[in-house]
């Protein structure tokens, strides 16, 4: 055998050992799972994030739409998906931070089963009351609670209005009466006819405000170019006299399970970050409530998520709120 023959042979054998190449990822379509039914904002936010990252990475992102479980469902599945990169969440502050302290088994840990890609999102939540029912500020509504029996509506047990409104009670160290619903949409509507107090809304909340049926009286977390004049949380509480009270701040973010590959979540990382870069997704997200993440890194959101896991654990101690 020649030299150049023993060289190919053994070129050959090397290549055979090695295996198929990989082709770069993505190859195919990455599923992008949502932990809540179509039509909320959440959805809203999977299905601008997948039009844009399809056109970064060149392959499809796939919303896929798995409620249940308050989120756990679908957190559970994606925490068991192959480490390949083409199985992420759209997760949330609840589902990852608030929601595991509500059961009493969860088939995953937050701080370790999954793989931070990035943050996307804060949300502002808004106090609201009725325009009619003389309540101008945060410290009327905390004088009103000391003062008699109020009632605040909710997207039901165990959400962040339901938390909201506990440790506010316990705060006033008064009763605070809980009424849940199916969304935050009947709890408006029932705000606006004067059968409850005061709602912890959403985006849903701004045409109401707008109308002038309902009034913004403080945001969670903070101040809003959307609501000029209404204080962020912090300050309202300050000036209510009850500084310590904090509620749950909501976030979007991607994870996908534990050990992906350092160059793949460079990869969606980077992806990430330019979508969030673009005019166009940053004004959809501010039009419907949203501020977009100012630190988009991977370590950043594993940080929050292990820090919300901690904070909201010992939280929701205090106020004994459970879903079983």
């Amino acid at each position: 055998m020649t030299s150049i023959k023993k060289l190919l042979a053994v070129v050959l054998s090397a290549a055979a050992l090695a295996g198929p190449a990989h082709a770069a990822y993505p190859d195919k379509p990455v599923n992008l799972v949502i932990p809540f039914a179509p039509g909320g904002f959440v959805h809203l936010v999977g299905l601008l994030l997948s039009e844009n990252l399809s056109s970064a990475l060149g392959q499809p992102v796939v919303v896929l739409n798995q409620p249940g479980a308050n989120g756990l469902l679908a957190a559970s599945s994606v925490a068991r998906a192959p480490s390949d990169g083409y199985t992420l969440m759209l997760t949330t502050a609840s589902v990852l931070g608030v929601t595991p302290h509500l059961m009493k088994s969860v088939p995953f840990d937050s701080r370790t089963d999954f793989t931070a890609i990035g943050q996307v999102a804060q949300t502002s939540n808004v106090f609201v009351v009725n325009s009619k029912s003389g309540i101008k500020s945060f410290k009327d509504l905390v004088d009103k609670a000391r003062q008699s029996q109020i009632a605040y509506g909710s997207t039901g047990n165990g959400s962040i209005q339901h938390i909201a409104g506990e440790v506010l009670q316990r705060e006033v160290k008064s009763q605070v009466l809980h009424v849940p619903y199916k969304g935050t949409s009947p709890a408006l509507v029932d705000l606006v006819g004067g059968q409850i107090t005061f709602v912890l809304g959403d985006a849903t909340a701004l045409p109401y405000i707008k109308a002038g049926t309902l009034s913004a009286i403080a945001v969670s977390p903070k101040a809003s170019a959307a609501l000029p004049g209404v204080p962020g949380l912090a300050e309202a509480a300050a000036a209510a006299g009850i500084p310590n009270y904090t509620i749950p701040a909501l976030w979007y973010g991607i994870v996908g399970p534990k050990g992906l590959p350092a160059d793949v979540v460079a990869k969606l990382n980077k992806a990430l970050a330019e979508t969030l870069a673009k005019p166009a997704v940053r004004e959809k997200l501010i039009a419907g409530g949203a501020i977009p993440a100012e630190n988009t890194s991977s370590a950043f959101l594993a940080d929050v998520i292990r820090s919300d896991h901690l904070r909201y654990g010992e939280m929701l101690k205090t106020i004994n709120v459970t879903l079983n």
